[in-house]
């Protein structure tokens, strides 16, 4: 495997996570554009949304988890702020939420087509994707301590000039400049806004402990609120199906112009759908860092150009490809095994550390011909790590299935 120009890095059924939560997106991006019904209830949605979100809070329960928060003193004192904690959470949501809706907003009249979208950085033009990306980046540095190394520079490099191709082909350059600098400038506080909400939950799952359904659950509650007012004001409101906002006049003809059957039916798929994607956007954010996201903004879009039968989209596949392999260089799904590329990924940092502890915890050197168990499913193999001895590079220590033990 040492001898290949590309390797797979660690993998588990966990990666699978990220992959669903692109394909959940992509089935919400096909609901929202295909369901019956020309007309949208936004006050009905919020309810849906909400009650999906909050539904979060029965995982543990249903899959019967434990209770996660780990019972020590440090801990303890960490939740005795608690409500200072959640307090920002909830700040930090409702700017989320406010911008990515002024955003979309200030849009509206320009855009052709009308339909929601579960999140829209999974449409329009790439460069935001690539703003994201190096957002998450600094963002994560500086509240998170991670590093970053050589291969996620040309991961990110090469993802952002690729996408600029595929926007010059796709044309959504003249999409950017036909909105002015403010609406322009909402788009990037939306990106800002969307990176800090990600890294915040991630800060008090990995660094506060909190449990990710509460998380979750409290988002839920914040949207319940929201559509809890939003329904009071679209029922004071004298005008009816008559009044100029169209929120109120589009909640009371909705009933009107809507068979009930496909009321119902949209609200309990909107609410399952909800579920499973909140679900799936905290898990990710739990077993890995934010950063997989991007996984799920960039593989819709593909199927979005397919949709919308973008010109020149065709020639715009290969490019496709090859940022969707940037990025799983940035994710270190796969690694790039030359010139000690790979020297610095999460893999091999953590298999030098564990060749080290071996090595200082047996005090004869002679029998260190053992082998290394790493987890359930990986070993090392330390015999072959001596005949390689005069190999430097990190790609000579490898994790091995333990099927080939036998």
């Amino acid at each position: 495997m040492s001898g290949k120009f590309i390797i797979l890095g660690e993998l588990n059924l966990k990666l699978l996570l990220p992959f669903f939560l692109a394909l959940i997106q992509i089935i919400f991006n096909i609901f929202n554009r295909y369901f019956p019904g020309d007309r949208e209830n936004t006050v009905l949605d919020f309810f849906s949304t909400s009650l999906g979100v909050i539904s979060v809070v029965l995982i543990p329960h249903i899959f019967k988890f434990t209770n996660m928060e780990i019972k020590n003193d440090n801990v303890k004192n960490i939740h005795k702020k608690k409500c200072i904690h959640y307090s920002i959470l909830i700040v930090i949501f409702l700017i989320f939420s406010i911008m990515k809706a002024i955003a979309k907003g200030m849009k509206v009249d320009l855009t052709k087509e009308t339909h929601k979208v579960s999140n829209p950085f999974t449409e329009g033009p790439y460069i935001y994707i690539g703003i994201e990306m190096i957002l998450l980046t600094i963002v994560s540095i500086f509240l998170l301590e991670y590093k970053y190394y050589i291969h996620h520079s040309i991961a990110i490099v090469a993802f952002i000039i690729l996408g600029a191709i595929c926007d010059g082909i796709l044309g959504y350059y003249s999409e950017i400049i036909k909105y002015d600098f403010l609406t322009n400038f909402i788009q990037f506080l939306s990106l800002v806004t969307d990176v800090v909400n990600y890294y915040y939950q991630k800060y008090m799952l990995e660094k506060l402990y909190y449990p990710y359904w509460r998380i979750s659950f409290s988002q839920g509650i914040v949207l319940f609120v929201f559509a809890t007012a939003l329904l009071i004001f679209v029922l004071i409101d004298k005008d009816k199906d008559n009044s100029d906002i169209v929120i109120i006049s589009g909640f009371y003809l909705y009933f009107k112009e809507i068979h009930p059957g496909l009321i119902v039916a949209r609200q309990l798929l909107y609410m399952i759908l909800y579920f499973i994607n909140a679900s799936l956007a905290i898990l990710n954010i739990y077993y890995f860092n934010p950063n997989f996201i991007l996984i799920s903004f960039h593989m819709p879009k593909f199927l979005q150009i397919l949709i919308d039968k973008e010109p020149n989209q065709y020639y715009c596949l290969i490019f496709f490809f090859l940022q969707f392999f940037s990025l799983l260089i940035y994710l270190e799904i796969i690694e790039l095994n030359f010139c000690n590329l790979n020297k610095n990924t999460k893999r091999n940092i953590k298999l030098r550390g564990i060749i080290e502890i071996s090595k200082d915890t047996i005090s004869d050197t002679s029998s260190l011909t053992e082998q290394i168990e790493i987890n359930n499913d990986y070993y090392i193999d330390t015999n072959e790590n001596k005949e390689n001895e005069s190999d430097k590079v990190s790609s000579s220590m490898e994790m091995l299935p333990k099927k080939d033990m036998a």
